[in-house]
């Protein structure tokens, strides 16, 4: 027993080392602090956007397209919803100032985030314990009878962008095609680790003080886009998968309901999100840091030290469909353009280790791996293709942190508009979708809750 508990000491004080020595640090200036919104590029990438707070109009097409498509979304037990930020997170933050940590106001409104949205002399911090005192941790699994449906309905954010996307083909040439990606976003009040991690990671993690369940405040990335052609057809959907995503090729990779939507099944505790699954047991989904670490993500070789697997639950392993409020708010809005932290900084003895809370959720990813039609192209891999390996294998520099990013571009670009003009070959060509069409039921998957 004591060899054993040295054992587990060891390991725990060999975690806690290596988190101090190779996580990217960032010390507490004096104060003002830096956030991923400050990443080179962005600054060129979103200049003038939203000059004398312009609100950039959703047409009323673009609405439709967004209600016609919205995701059926799979919670798995004791897993959260996704919440409303403006009546659900924000009424429970404070505004604290980053040189001391002293609290601003208790009291944070629309307008006053508004006011210091790129402020970074300031950060919220949300309050879990009286968020949870006012019943809203959980709170979706037993609708109160005194309130109204729409008080208890989970939210989902709304998005549209029309983006003119090159492929290049395999003659040589290049291929333009003008694709509609609809943008889902799930906001979550907290996020976790992966809900299974590497032998003696979650103890040793608890031993130091680090809640491998409330790991950052704020879960603002989360996000689903389907992508649509010039038909107005669904063609694919690209999910936000931790620091990457995966392009799915609808007809190939991932499936439509008899609705002509798609079902996605939410992670426990990352609530990442992953194609929905009709398996009757959960299911473990590789899960890697960074971009660097794609051939394991595609194969499971060399695994890294840090990783795990995101679980789901499928609606057949004991998911539940939620319905949810679909919400469009202003291309300006603070919620996606903030450059403060709107969750509390967590550094861990002054090392950044991803625990801080993020920038606003256009910050999601790379200035270069934007607009979505970049992020089309580059996570178009698939599990299991030797190809593929083969290809992020020779384009990521592991050792040098970087990538070929123009290489991948053009490998996926191509793969995927030779795999899609395949499909049309091999299917009935498909008529213009009728977006006043009434929808079907749902059969098959009778635990989808309908909006």
């Amino acid at each position: 027993m004591i060899s054993e508990n040295l054992k587990f000491i060891q390991k725990a004080a060999f975690l806690l080392a290596v988190f101090l020595s190779i996580l990217a640090g960032c010390a507490r200036e004096f104060d003002r602090y830096r956030t991923f919104a400050d990443y080179p590029g962005f600054k060129e990438y979103y200049d003038g956007r939203c000059q004398g707070d312009h609100n950039q109009p959703v047409s009323n097409t673009d609405l439709k397209q967004l209600e016609r498509f919205r995701p059926h979304l799979i919670i798995p037990p004791g897993g959260r919803y996704p919440i409303d930020f403006y009546r659900e997170y924000i009424p429970y933050t404070i505004l604290r100032r980053y040189s001391d940590g002293q609290t601003v106001t208790n009291t944070v409104t629309p307008e006053l985030l508004k006011s210091v949205k790129s402020d970074t002399r300031y950060y919220l911090d949300f309050q879990f314990d009286r968020y949870q005192a006012g019943g809203l941790d959980r709170k979706y699994h037993v609708p109160f009878s005194d309130k109204k449906m729409d008080d208890w309905k989970s939210t989902v954010y709304g998005r549209v962008y029309h983006e003119t996307v090159a492929f290049p083909t395999q003659d040589g040439q290049t291929l333009s095609r003008q694709l509609t990606f609809l943008k889902y976003n799930l906001i979550f009040a907290v996020s976790g680790l992966p809900a299974k991690l590497p032998s003696g990671f979650e103890p040793s993690l608890r031993l130091v003080g680090l809640d491998p369940v409330d790991w950052h405040q704020l879960d603002n990335f989360v996000a689903i886009h389907i992508v649509l052609d010039e038909r107005e057809n669904p063609i694919a959907a690209i999910l936000a998968q931790h620091n990457h995503h995966r392009t799915y090729l609808i007809g190939k990779d991932i499936d439509l309901m008899p609705d002509g939507r798609i079902a996605f099944d939410v992670a426990l505790r990352s609530n990442e999100v992953y194609p929905g699954s009709d398996a009757k047991e959960p299911e473990e989904h590789r899960v890697i840091r960074w971009d660097l670490y794609l051939k394991y993500l595609l194969s499971g070789e060399d695994p890294p030290f840090f990783r795990g697997y995101d679980i789901t639950y499928g609606i057949q392993a004991g998911g539940n469909g939620t319905s949810y409020n679909l919400i469009v708010l202003s291309s300006c809005d603070p919620l996606y353009t903030a450059k403060i932290m709107l969750g509390r900084p967590r550094p861990f003895f002054g090392q950044y280790i991803g625990r801080d809370g993020p920038p606003g959720s256009d910050y999601y990813t790379i200035p270069s791996l934007l607009p979505p039609g970049n992020l089309l192209k580059l996570y178009y891999l698939h599990d299991g293709d030797t190809e593929d390996i083969r290809t992020v294998s020779e384009a990521i520099d592991l050792k040098g942190k970087s990538a070929d990013i123009d290489r991948l571009l053009h490998y996926g670009g191509s793969k995927f508009i030779s795999d899609l003009n395949g499909l049309a070959k091999s299917t009935p060509s498909r008529k213009r979708v009728d977006m006043h069409r009434e929808r079907t039921p749902l059969p098959s998957r009778a635990g989808l809750a309908s909006e």
